[in-house]
């Protein structure tokens, strides 16, 4: 099943973006507790605060897209505005999630008419 971006949502679409090939494997759904405070004492003793909630993340990496698609998905970014609009992410296994777009828009130019990058989200 191929990975798909809906803004705002599936069943409602205003933009979307259905890349023709697909992220290279490994897939990287990363799950973690990020705002913790950890302090160790000289004894050895440690102390944790959980100061915030599970994250989860996708990392999707694409390989040589043709310029067709890198400018769809620039297209989409420009409509979700990075990390401003909540968006909706059906990934390969056919699961819908809220996310937000993290990272920057970083598509490179690795042959005639072909880009490389790397998305990051984040499940809201």
């Amino acid at each position: 099943m191929p990975v798909s971006f809906y803004f705002p949502t599936k069943s409602g679409p205003t933009a979307q973006w259905t890349p023709t090939r697909q992220p290279v494997f490994p897939a990287l759904e990363a799950v973690d507790y990020p705002e913790q405070l950890i302090g160790e004492t000289a004894g050895g003793t440690l102390y944790v605060q959980d100061k915030g909630a599970r994250r989860e993340n996708f990392q999707l990496e694409f390989d040589r897209l043709p310029a067709s698609d890198r400018n769809q998905a620039l297209t989409f970014f420009d409509t979700v505005k990075k990390s401003l609009r909540v968006f909706e992410y059906e990934d390969w296994k056919g699961n819908v999630h809220s996310v937000r777009w993290i990272n920057g828009f970083n598509f490179e130019h690795v042959a005639e008419g072909r880009y490389s990058g790397v998305i990051e989200l984040r499940k809201e």
